[in-house]
Protein backbone atom coordinates (compact mmCIF):
# COMPACT_ATOMS: atom_id res chain seq x y z
CA UNK A 1 0.00 0.00 0.00
CA UNK A 2 1.37 3.43 -0.95
CA UNK A 3 1.87 6.15 1.67
CA UNK A 4 -0.65 8.32 -0.20
CA UNK A 5 -3.37 5.66 -0.01
CA UNK A 6 -2.58 4.92 3.64
CA UNK A 7 -3.13 8.59 4.43
CA UNK A 8 -6.42 8.62 2.53
CA UNK A 9 -7.67 5.61 4.49
CA UNK A 10 -7.21 7.58 7.72
CA UNK A 11 -9.92 10.06 6.69
CA UNK A 12 -12.28 10.61 9.65
CA UNK A 13 -15.52 8.68 9.25
CA UNK A 14 -14.30 6.66 6.27
CA UNK A 15 -13.91 3.38 8.17
CA UNK A 16 -17.47 3.57 9.46
CA UNK A 17 -18.80 4.34 5.98
CA UNK A 18 -16.90 1.48 4.34
CA UNK A 19 -18.08 -0.88 7.09
CA UNK A 20 -21.65 0.18 6.34
CA UNK A 21 -21.05 -0.37 2.62
CA UNK A 22 -19.70 -3.83 3.37
CA UNK A 23 -22.84 -4.69 5.30
CA UNK A 24 -24.98 -3.47 2.40
CA UNK A 25 -22.96 -5.57 -0.06
CA UNK A 26 -23.38 -8.71 2.03
CA UNK A 27 -27.08 -8.07 2.48
CA UNK A 28 -27.59 -7.27 -1.20
CA UNK A 29 -26.03 -10.46 -2.57
CA UNK A 30 -27.67 -12.64 0.10
CA UNK A 31 -31.17 -11.32 -0.72
CA UNK A 32 -32.00 -14.26 -3.01
CA UNK A 33 -30.08 -17.35 -1.82
CA UNK A 34 -28.77 -19.71 -4.44
CA UNK A 35 -25.79 -20.46 -6.61
CA UNK A 36 -25.57 -16.97 -8.10
CA UNK A 37 -25.70 -15.43 -4.63
CA UNK A 38 -22.92 -17.72 -3.37
CA UNK A 39 -20.76 -17.00 -6.41
CA UNK A 40 -21.40 -13.27 -6.08
CA UNK A 41 -20.34 -13.32 -2.44
CA UNK A 42 -17.09 -14.97 -3.47
CA UNK A 43 -16.52 -12.39 -6.21
CA UNK A 44 -16.95 -9.52 -3.75
CA UNK A 45 -14.26 -10.84 -1.41
CA UNK A 46 -10.92 -9.08 -1.56
CA UNK A 47 -11.85 -5.97 -3.57
CA UNK A 48 -10.16 -2.62 -2.90
CA UNK A 49 -13.50 -0.75 -2.55
CA UNK A 50 -11.93 2.21 -4.32
CA UNK A 51 -15.21 3.37 -5.86
CA UNK A 52 -17.17 3.48 -2.56
CA UNK A 53 -14.16 5.30 -1.08
CA UNK A 54 -14.46 7.84 -3.88
CA UNK A 55 -18.19 8.21 -3.23
CA UNK A 56 -17.41 9.18 0.37
CA UNK A 57 -14.57 11.59 -0.43
CA UNK A 58 -16.48 13.33 -3.24
CA UNK A 59 -19.40 14.19 -0.96
CA UNK A 60 -19.81 17.92 -0.22
CA UNK A 61 -19.90 19.29 3.31
CA UNK A 62 -22.85 17.95 5.28
CA UNK A 63 -23.92 15.47 2.59
CA UNK A 64 -22.49 12.08 3.50
CA UNK A 65 -23.98 9.60 1.00
CA UNK A 66 -25.99 6.57 2.12
CA UNK A 67 -24.11 3.27 2.16
CA UNK A 68 -26.48 1.97 -0.50
CA UNK A 69 -24.94 4.38 -3.03
CA UNK A 70 -21.41 3.13 -2.38
CA UNK A 71 -22.67 -0.45 -2.50
CA UNK A 72 -24.47 0.11 -5.81
CA UNK A 73 -21.32 1.46 -7.49
CA UNK A 74 -19.25 -1.44 -6.19
CA UNK A 75 -21.83 -4.01 -7.30
CA UNK A 76 -21.76 -2.66 -10.86
CA UNK A 77 -17.96 -2.74 -10.81
CA UNK A 78 -17.88 -6.33 -9.59
CA UNK A 79 -20.52 -7.38 -12.15
CA UNK A 80 -18.30 -6.13 -14.97
CA UNK A 81 -15.25 -7.92 -13.54
CA UNK A 82 -17.17 -11.19 -13.33
CA UNK A 83 -18.19 -10.89 -16.97
CA UNK A 84 -14.70 -9.72 -18.02
CA UNK A 85 -13.10 -12.76 -16.39
CA UNK A 86 -15.40 -15.00 -18.41
CA UNK A 87 -14.58 -13.21 -21.65
CA UNK A 88 -10.83 -13.33 -20.89
CA UNK A 89 -11.08 -16.80 -19.29
CA UNK A 90 -9.01 -15.44 -16.40
CA UNK A 91 -8.44 -17.88 -13.56
CA UNK A 92 -7.34 -15.39 -10.88
CA UNK A 93 -8.66 -12.05 -9.62
CA UNK A 94 -7.15 -10.40 -6.52
CA UNK A 95 -5.26 -13.64 -5.98
CA UNK A 96 -8.51 -15.63 -5.77
CA UNK A 97 -10.10 -18.07 -8.18
CA UNK A 98 -12.57 -16.31 -10.48
CA UNK A 99 -16.24 -17.19 -10.67
CA UNK A 100 -15.66 -18.54 -14.18
CA UNK A 101 -12.84 -20.89 -13.12
CA UNK A 102 -14.91 -22.30 -10.24
CA UNK A 103 -18.49 -22.30 -11.52
CA UNK A 104 -18.25 -22.32 -15.31
CA UNK A 105 -19.58 -20.03 -18.03
CA UNK A 106 -23.35 -20.24 -17.53
CA UNK A 107 -23.16 -19.60 -13.80
CA UNK A 108 -20.76 -16.72 -14.38
CA UNK A 109 -23.16 -14.98 -16.75
CA UNK A 110 -25.96 -15.41 -14.22
CA UNK A 111 -23.74 -14.12 -11.40
CA UNK A 112 -22.78 -10.97 -13.27
CA UNK A 113 -26.41 -10.32 -14.16
CA UNK A 114 -27.39 -10.89 -10.53
CA UNK A 115 -24.82 -8.34 -9.36
CA UNK A 116 -26.11 -5.77 -11.85
CA UNK A 117 -29.67 -6.34 -10.67
CA UNK A 118 -28.73 -6.02 -7.02
CA UNK A 119 -26.87 -2.77 -7.77
CA UNK A 120 -29.98 -1.08 -9.11
CA UNK A 121 -32.07 -2.54 -6.30
CA UNK A 122 -29.73 -0.77 -3.87
CA UNK A 123 -30.23 2.56 -5.61
CA UNK A 124 -33.98 2.00 -5.68
CA UNK A 125 -33.81 2.00 -1.88
CA UNK A 126 -32.78 5.67 -2.00
CA UNK A 127 -35.82 6.69 -4.08
CA UNK A 128 -33.53 8.93 -6.15
CA UNK A 129 -34.53 8.63 -9.82
CA UNK A 130 -31.65 10.88 -10.93
CA UNK A 131 -29.12 8.61 -9.22
CA UNK A 132 -30.52 5.57 -10.99
CA UNK A 133 -30.11 7.38 -14.30
CA UNK A 134 -26.48 8.27 -13.51
CA UNK A 135 -25.58 4.66 -12.74
CA UNK A 136 -27.51 3.36 -15.75
CA UNK A 137 -25.55 5.74 -17.99
CA UNK A 138 -22.30 4.42 -16.53
CA UNK A 139 -23.41 0.81 -17.06
CA UNK A 140 -24.13 1.52 -20.72
CA UNK A 141 -20.66 3.09 -21.06
CA UNK A 142 -19.10 -0.05 -19.60
CA UNK A 143 -20.83 -2.14 -22.26
CA UNK A 144 -19.72 0.22 -25.01
CA UNK A 145 -16.16 0.06 -23.73
CA UNK A 146 -16.18 -3.73 -23.77
CA UNK A 147 -17.52 -3.73 -27.34
CA UNK A 148 -14.79 -1.30 -28.37
CA UNK A 149 -12.16 -3.54 -26.79
CA UNK A 150 -13.48 -6.52 -28.76
CA UNK A 151 -13.09 -4.52 -31.98
CA UNK A 152 -9.54 -3.50 -31.07
CA UNK A 153 -8.38 -7.01 -30.14
CA UNK A 154 -5.14 -8.06 -31.84
CA UNK A 155 -4.83 -4.72 -33.58
CA UNK A 156 -1.42 -3.13 -32.81
CA UNK A 157 -2.43 -0.17 -34.98
CA UNK A 158 -5.06 0.87 -32.43
CA UNK A 159 -4.65 4.61 -31.96
CA UNK A 160 -3.82 6.10 -28.59
CA UNK A 161 -6.96 8.21 -28.88
CA UNK A 162 -9.10 5.10 -29.34
CA UNK A 163 -7.37 3.42 -26.41
CA UNK A 164 -8.07 6.44 -24.18
CA UNK A 165 -11.70 6.39 -25.29
CA UNK A 166 -11.87 2.78 -24.13
CA UNK A 167 -10.32 3.72 -20.78
CA UNK A 168 -12.94 6.43 -20.34
CA UNK A 169 -15.80 4.06 -21.16
CA UNK A 170 -14.62 0.96 -19.27
CA UNK A 171 -13.21 2.66 -16.16
CA UNK A 172 -13.51 6.44 -16.16
CA UNK A 173 -17.28 6.57 -16.47
CA UNK A 174 -17.86 4.54 -13.30
CA UNK A 175 -15.42 6.75 -11.38
CA UNK A 176 -17.32 9.71 -12.80
CA UNK A 177 -20.61 8.19 -11.65
CA UNK A 178 -19.24 7.60 -8.14
CA UNK A 179 -18.44 11.31 -7.87
CA UNK A 180 -21.71 12.46 -9.40
CA UNK A 181 -23.77 10.19 -7.14
CA UNK A 182 -22.07 11.79 -4.16
CA UNK A 183 -22.73 15.32 -5.43
CA UNK A 184 -19.10 15.87 -6.42
CA UNK A 185 -17.19 16.56 -9.63
CA UNK A 186 -17.78 14.16 -12.48
CA UNK A 187 -14.84 15.47 -14.57
CA UNK A 188 -12.51 14.80 -11.63
CA UNK A 189 -13.71 11.20 -11.44
CA UNK A 190 -13.37 10.70 -15.18
CA UNK A 191 -9.75 11.90 -15.26
CA UNK A 192 -8.92 9.88 -12.15
CA UNK A 193 -10.43 6.73 -13.68
CA UNK A 194 -8.41 7.06 -16.87
CA UNK A 195 -5.22 7.51 -14.84
CA UNK A 196 -6.14 4.43 -12.81
CA UNK A 197 -6.72 2.30 -15.92
CA UNK A 198 -3.45 3.30 -17.56
CA UNK A 199 -1.62 2.42 -14.34
CA UNK A 200 -3.45 -0.91 -14.27
CA UNK A 201 -2.34 -1.65 -17.83
CA UNK A 202 1.24 -0.82 -16.92
CA UNK A 203 1.04 -3.25 -14.00
CA UNK A 204 -0.03 -6.00 -16.37
CA UNK A 205 3.34 -5.57 -18.07
CA UNK A 206 5.53 -4.94 -15.02
CA UNK A 207 3.71 -6.27 -11.96
CA UNK A 208 4.41 -9.37 -9.91
CA UNK A 209 1.65 -11.96 -9.56
CA UNK A 210 2.09 -12.00 -5.77
CA UNK A 211 1.39 -8.26 -5.64
CA UNK A 212 -1.29 -7.92 -8.32
CA UNK A 213 -3.12 -11.21 -7.76
CA UNK A 214 -3.19 -11.71 -11.54
CA UNK A 215 -0.94 -13.50 -13.99
CA UNK A 216 1.25 -10.83 -15.69
CA UNK A 217 1.09 -10.41 -19.45
CA UNK A 218 -2.62 -11.18 -19.70
CA UNK A 219 -3.26 -8.27 -22.07
CA UNK A 220 -0.51 -9.41 -24.43
CA UNK A 221 -1.79 -13.00 -24.43
CA UNK A 222 -5.34 -11.85 -25.08
CA UNK A 223 -4.26 -9.38 -27.76
CA UNK A 224 -5.66 -6.39 -25.88
CA UNK A 225 -3.89 -3.25 -27.14
CA UNK A 226 -3.14 -1.25 -24.01
CA UNK A 227 -1.05 1.93 -24.03
CA UNK A 228 2.25 0.26 -23.08
CA UNK A 229 1.70 -2.48 -25.66
CA UNK A 230 0.68 -0.06 -28.42
CA UNK A 231 3.76 2.06 -27.77
CA UNK A 232 6.09 -0.94 -27.45
CA UNK A 233 4.76 -2.44 -30.68
CA UNK A 234 5.76 0.75 -32.49
CA UNK A 235 9.36 0.20 -31.38
CA UNK A 236 9.69 -3.59 -31.44
CA UNK A 237 8.51 -5.96 -34.17
CA UNK A 238 8.47 -8.92 -31.76
CA UNK A 239 5.90 -7.12 -29.58
CA UNK A 240 3.96 -6.12 -32.70
CA UNK A 241 3.68 -9.71 -33.87
CA UNK A 242 2.84 -11.00 -30.39
CA UNK A 243 0.03 -8.46 -30.05
CA UNK A 244 -1.33 -9.68 -33.39
CA UNK A 245 -1.47 -13.23 -32.05
CA UNK A 246 2.04 -14.43 -32.87
CA UNK A 247 4.65 -15.98 -30.60
CA UNK A 248 4.80 -14.60 -27.07
CA UNK A 249 8.32 -15.84 -26.40
CA UNK A 250 10.31 -12.99 -24.87
CA UNK A 251 7.75 -10.38 -25.94
CA UNK A 252 6.87 -9.14 -22.45
CA UNK A 253 10.55 -8.72 -21.60
CA UNK A 254 11.03 -6.71 -24.77
CA UNK A 255 8.21 -4.36 -23.78
CA UNK A 256 10.31 -3.35 -20.77
CA UNK A 257 13.27 -2.58 -23.03
CA UNK A 258 11.35 0.03 -24.99
CA UNK A 259 10.33 3.51 -23.86
CA UNK A 260 6.70 2.37 -23.62
CA UNK A 261 6.52 1.99 -19.84
CA UNK A 262 8.05 5.42 -19.23
CA UNK A 263 5.74 7.09 -21.75
CA UNK A 264 2.70 5.32 -20.31
CA UNK A 265 3.57 6.45 -16.77
CA UNK A 266 3.91 10.00 -18.01
CA UNK A 267 0.45 9.76 -19.58
CA UNK A 268 -1.06 8.35 -16.38
CA UNK A 269 0.61 11.13 -14.37
CA UNK A 270 -0.81 13.64 -16.84
CA UNK A 271 -4.38 12.47 -16.21
CA UNK A 272 -3.77 12.47 -12.46
CA UNK A 273 -2.54 16.05 -12.76
CA UNK A 274 -5.63 16.92 -14.81
CA UNK A 275 -7.78 15.55 -11.99
CA UNK A 276 -5.91 17.63 -9.41
CA UNK A 277 -6.47 20.81 -11.40
CA UNK A 278 -10.23 20.21 -11.25
CA UNK A 279 -10.32 20.06 -7.45
CA UNK A 280 -11.82 22.96 -5.54
CA UNK A 281 -11.99 23.68 -1.83
CA UNK A 282 -14.28 20.78 -0.92
CA UNK A 283 -14.34 19.05 2.43
CA UNK A 284 -11.94 16.27 1.44
CA UNK A 285 -9.84 18.14 -1.11
CA UNK A 286 -6.51 17.03 0.40
CA UNK A 287 -7.64 13.40 0.50
CA UNK A 288 -8.83 13.50 -3.12
CA UNK A 289 -5.53 15.03 -4.16
CA UNK A 290 -3.67 12.25 -2.33
CA UNK A 291 -5.86 9.72 -4.14
CA UNK A 292 -4.66 11.04 -7.52
CA UNK A 293 -1.13 10.09 -6.51
CA UNK A 294 -2.19 6.75 -5.03
CA UNK A 295 -3.91 5.47 -8.18
CA UNK A 296 -0.77 5.82 -10.29
CA UNK A 297 1.72 4.77 -7.60
CA UNK A 298 0.74 1.23 -6.73
CA UNK A 299 1.70 -2.42 -7.06
CA UNK A 300 -1.85 -3.81 -7.36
Amino acid sequence: MSVALANVLETPGLDAYLDAVEERLESAVARYPGRAARAAAGALAGGKRLRPLLVYLASPVGAEPPASVGAAVELVHMATLVHDDLIDQAELRHGRATVWSVHGAKATIATGDYLFARAFAELARTGDVRATGVLAEAAVSLSRGEALQRRQTRDPETSIESYLERCALKTGKLFEAACRLAGGSGPFGLALGIAFQIADDILDCTGDAEDTGKVPGTDLREGTPTLPLILAAREDDVVWRALMGGSLDGALVRVARTSAIRQSRETADGYAQRARLILDGGLYRDELEALTYAVVDRKR
